[in-house]
């Protein structure tokens, strides 16, 4: 089950040359293996020039459909001849076609991919070659079969038990949200040691607390969740579950068995024989959205609050434990849905497991080619938000885990997590480290909390609390045996992997464009990117020494190789709104000269008053700071956030300008902060 990378040559080893050399070769590039063990057999996908694309289109146009609606011949002389030959059932267009987005699908080639379906039997190398040999085709590519998918989680769900959790101090996250399990979600909000584990340190989180005074989300912004079904029945999270304006029920669909029904029900048994459920699914879509302030379990990232304002999950399910639909690819129809339902977020914690298949090397070519899996994520960024005008976001952001192979392969990149347009998020535990089965390299974007058991190991006994805490599955209609129902929480749990710190930078995402929906803002898909990505807290000075289940000599082999830092929610808020924030450590005397926000040391711009909104939030009980000259010194007894409104003469004006003073414990040694 390790092993779970996406590997190019196996997956879509596609044309790294532009689509205008492309039809200018002979015979077409055939892409991936036919091998039986890894294709899936009896179809392929195929990618036709600009020109034989719109000769198919207007022929099947004129072509009268079989019974069931599909296309089974293309209307191109050369192209049915060889469907005739080998008995082909259909040969239709990948994405159907759609007058608003066919602009969009001519500038990312995704309206001239099509499918071929035909005997299973047939020889598939054979097939491809010969499509190959017509002229216009420009690309063939062998699918990679759907049971090669998996989520990227390590080990398994643990249920919550009371009696196993230990005991915490109130937290100042839990005086704002009611929900009881909110002081075991380290990752929200961090206070570091406890009475039962000396590792957690203070502020090794998303900062998220002082971001939900800002925003706690907006029931506009829609997150795909491609992965396992989401338990849309949850009462922790069935305030937050999308439906489809047209279709009250519909919340999502079932690409992995190709049914209207999401199916979290059926269960499998692992190797040991331990049964394991579709908990993957709505254990990250309960990061992003679990409802908030409703007395009830935990807490989600953009969850709105009391049951209202949470932005919407959306359940695109990818992967599953039946048998499944072996007539298709899940992943392209899956991003389909969602750029074309509203979503503006895609979040895949999954990749591809081909067990020693392939080679790390094999995996660098995947970055200069190209495919149809790589074309649909390049549609979803360029398209999704665009028919809303009303989107905060003007095209998508497509969110994926690293990976949990780092203690195996290294700082080998994986795919498509580290294709380029994507954000690839790594692993950190409760202490800024590196999670030990986080894939890290150059590659990888950003880092969010993903849990690591060996944290929080007290003597021989491995406990989950370091892990992550959740959303799982508590539908009655299951009969569970690892005793979730009688833990006293049911529905409710901890995994670990690059798959629980996906959803941290999705949701940390959905609360940034909730926050811009909230103040009328807008940003292209580099814009809004850009805010994200620099929106970290520098985490490389924690990476020394080793830790368990490291297989590195040192932590510094990961510097520079986990993206920027760790996700801040504030700081991105912060960006959206457009205010400048200062951030000083808890408990310590800071002076801040804030001439440098006023032309510099030569400037002749004066700071007359300084006042905070809130001086409570940093434990200070008055509003009105002392100047030296445009020097301010702070001591901020608690964590917390407060606007400064600093009054400034130029001349004879006078001018307001605000800024956020963050009072945050366990600041990193190398700043990391503004």
């Amino acid at each position: 089950m390790k092993r779970l990378m996406i590997l190019c040559c196996l997956l879509v080893a596609m044309s790294c040359v532009k689509d205008g050399l492309e039809e200018t070769a002979a015979e077409a590039r055939i892409l991936g293996t036919p091998a039986p063990e890894i294709a899936l057999q009896g179809t392929l996908s195929v990618k036709l020039s600009p020109e034989l694309s719109r000769s198919v289109m207007e022929a099947q146009a004129g072509l009268a459909a079989t019974r069931s609606g599909v296309a089974t011949r293309s209307g191109v002389d050369s192209i049915d001849a060889l469907l005739e030959a080998i008995g082909a059932e259909r040969f239709q267009r990948i994405v159907a076609y759609d007058p608003a987005w066919e602009s969009v699908y001519d500038r990312t080639g995704m309206n001239r991919w099509y499918r071929v379906s035909f005997d299973r039997d047939a020889d598939l190398s054979e097939v491809g070659r010969r499509f190959a040999s017509i002229p216009g085709i420009a690309v063939v590519e062998y699918e990679i079969h759907p049971r090669h998918l998996r989520p990227l989680y390590v080990g398994r769900a643990v249920p919550a038990h009371q009696a196993r959790l230990p005991q915490h101090d109130e937290t100042r996250a839990t005086v704002y949200m009611n929900d009881p399990l909110l002081d075991y979600q380290w990752h929200y909000e961090n206070f570091g040691p406890n009475s039962d584990f000396s590792t957690p340190r203070p502020g090794a989180d998303i900062n998220l607390r002082d971001a939900w005074n800002l925003c706690t989300g907006h029931e506009e912004i829609i997150v795909a969740v491609l992965d396992e079904p989401v338990q849309t029945t949850h009462p922790d999270l069935k305030a937050n579950i999308w439906s489809n304006p047209e279709n009250a029920e519909e919340h999502g669909y079932n690409f992995w068995d190709n049914k209207a029904e999401l199916d979290w029900q059926t269960a499998t048994q692992d190797e040991t024989g331990q049964w394991v459920y579709a908990d993957h699914g709505t254990h990250v879509a309960g990061i992003i959205a679990a409802v908030n302030n409703n007395s009830r379990g935990v807490c989600g990232i953009a969850g709105g609050r009391s049951g209202q304002g949470g932005v919407k999950i959306m359940s695109c399910q990818i992967l599953g434990y039946s048998d499944g639909d072996e007539t298709h690819n899940p992943i392209v129809r899956a991003f389909e849905y969602a750029w074309t339902h509203g979503a503006v977020i895609a979040q895949n914690s999954w990749g591809y497991d081909f067990g020693d298949a392939t080679s790390a090397e094999a995996a660098r070519e995947w970055e200069s080619n190209y495919g149809v899996i790589r074309d649909a994520i390049d549609t979803f960024i360029t398209g999704a938000g665009t028919q809303n005008p009303a989107s905060p976001l003007q095209g998508g952001l497509v969110i994926f885990a690293a990976g949990n192979d780092g203690d195996l392969i290294g700082d080998a990149p994986t795919y498509p997590a580290s294709y380029a347009p994507v954000i690839a998020v790594g692993a950190m535990d409760w202490a800024y480290r590196p999670a030990y089965y986080s894939d890290y390299g150059t590659w990888v974007d950003i880092t969010a909390p993903g849990g690591d058991v060996y944290t929080s190991r007290i003597g021989d006994q491995l406990y989950a609390d370091g892990e992550v805490l959740s959303t799982i599955l508590c539908d009655d209609a299951m009969t569970f045996q690892d005793g979730r129902k009688q833990s006293g929480l049911y529905g409710y749990g901890f995994m670990q992997g690059t798959s629980m710190a996906c959803p941290h930078v999705s949701g940390v995402a959905a609360l940034g464009l909730s926050y811009a929906a909230q103040l009328g803002r807008k940003y292209t898909v580099d814009e809004f990117k850009a805010l994200l990505l620099s929106s970290v807290n520098g985490i490389d000075s924690y990476f020394t020494g080793t830790k368990e289940g490291i297989t590195v000599s040192d932590l510094s082999a990961y510097r520079g190789k986990m993206g920027g830092g760790c996700i801040d929610a504030l700081k991105l808020l912060l960006a959206v709104r457009g205010t400048p924030a200062v951030y000083v450590p808890t408990g310590e005397t800071t002076e801040v000269d804030f001439s440098r926000f006023f032309g510099g040391d030569r400037s002749t711009v004066r700071v007359t008053s300084a006042v905070l909104e809130t001086p409570g939030h940093l434990g200070l009980s008055t509003s009105t700071l002392p100047l030296d000259g445009n020097r301010i010194s702070f001591t901020c007894p608690q964590a917390g956030v407060s606007i400064l409104r600093l009054t400034a003469t130029a001349g004879d004006t006078s001018f307001i300008r605000e800024f956020a003073v963050v009072s945050r414990a366990g600041l990193a040694g190398n700043g990391g902060w503004l």
